[in-house]
């Protein structure tokens, strides 16, 4: 254990597979890619006997982590639904000839990603993916309207980053835009194949994430020293496949991270009507019939109460008979997509709400 804590820190984590266990045996369900973008693919898990189910597009965050980190959440919807996810690549690992990627690619992989799905196809957006997820819904009701999700749920996502700010949110008050961008990104040296690309490196966004909330990390550390002492293996090894998952991270694209920054931290385009895809206005009233639920945690440090709710502004033609928000408490933010509050508390009300929706 000595020398393990400090061997950790020196540890190179790469991505891990996706590990998704059926809720009701643990058997290892497949991972099935059935179509492919440059920056990101389109990842099925079938579940045996269930064909015919509603298919829920989860669309993971591109905010330092990989896709694999939600693979609690697709066990949770695996127990009812027909379950895929975004799972979106590391940007030195994508070829400079794939070109640049910004804010509106990301909503366009999303909308391409839903017109392979079909109609019917039920959105669930977390964390940094649901402003992009709403505004894709918005999108298709212009272009596609037989296309918009059949229900879309948000959760613990920044719609409007002037609710209720948290330390992140203050900091882009008083700091410009520039600031970010000169001190953050870095172009990628040779020997990957997206060398000479200019990034934003996982591990800053890491480091930003433990500096934001550090006291539940030392807590876990703490832990993994009594554990040891008493030889709690089950525990040791829950502690090692956590941090193994957490510490692997991703590059993102300079673009894509300042222009996520701008329009959704600095500007806030969405609560203020600012918001463009491809030049063009998003205009958010023209959901009128898509079940909208937003999911919030109470404990929530990264995207605090009132920043999710702040969806149902936004789409004022959405009947409140269609409308649900619900408080989670007792949980911070990954506690909202993961662990036994979201299988136990948190997925019912999700399930409940695209069942009613269907």
């Amino acid at each position: 254990m000595a020398c393990e804590i400090p061997l950790r820190g020196l540890k190179n984590y790469q991505r891990r597979p996706f590990s998704v266990r059926r809720f009701e045996d643990d058997a290892l369900l497949e991972e099935n890619v059935v179509y492919g973008l440059p920056f990101a693919d389109l990842v099925n898990f079938p579940v045996p006997g269930g064909e015919g189910r509603p298919k829920v597009l989860l669309a993971a965050a591109l905010s330092g982590h990989y896709a694999t980190l939600l693979q609690d959440t697709i066990r949770g919807l695996a127990r009812d639904f027909d379950p895929y996810i975004t799972d979106w690549k590391d940007a030195r690992q994508v070829p400079v000839e794939a070109g640049d990627f910004g804010l509106d690619d990301y909503i366009a992989y999303l909308v391409e990603f839903l017109e392979v799905l079909g109609p019917g196809t039920h959105l669930v957006a977390t964390c940094q993916a649901a402003p992009p997820a709403l505004v894709a819904a918005a999108v298709l009701a212009q272009r596609n309207p037989e296309l918009v999700p059949a229900s879309l749920t948000l959760m613990a996502g920044p719609i409007d980053t002037r609710v209720n700010k948290n330390i992140l949110n203050k900091i882009t008050d008083k700091l410009p835009l520039d600031w970010f961008a000169m001190t953050t990104i870095n172009r990628l040296p040779g020997g990957y194949p997206g060398s000479g690309r200019r990034v934003y490196p996982g591990f800053m966004q890491l480091s930003g994430f433990i500096m934001m909330n550090p006291l539940p990390h030392f807590k876990k550390y703490w832990s993994f020293v009594k554990d040891s002492v008493s030889g709690n293996e089950d525990a040791l090894e829950r502690f090692r496949e956590f941090y193994d998952e957490y510490f692997s991270v991703l590059d993102m694209t300079e673009t894509f991270y300042v222009e996520s920054l701008q329009k959704i931290f600095f500007e806030h385009h969405i609560p203020t009507g600012q918001m463009t895809f491809r030049g063009e206005p998003v205009d958010f009233s023209l959901l009128e019939n898509m079940p909208l639920l937003t999911v919030e945690g109470e404990n929530d440090g990264f995207c605090p109460l009132g920043q999710t709710e702040a969806a149902h502004d936004i789409c004022p033609n959405i009947p409140d008979a269609k409308r649900r928000h619900h408080v989670q408490p007792g949980v911070g933010h990954y506690g909202i997509f993961s662990g036994s509050r979201y299988q136990n508390d948190i997925y019912p009300v999700i399930r409940e709400f695209i069942q009613a929706a269907e």
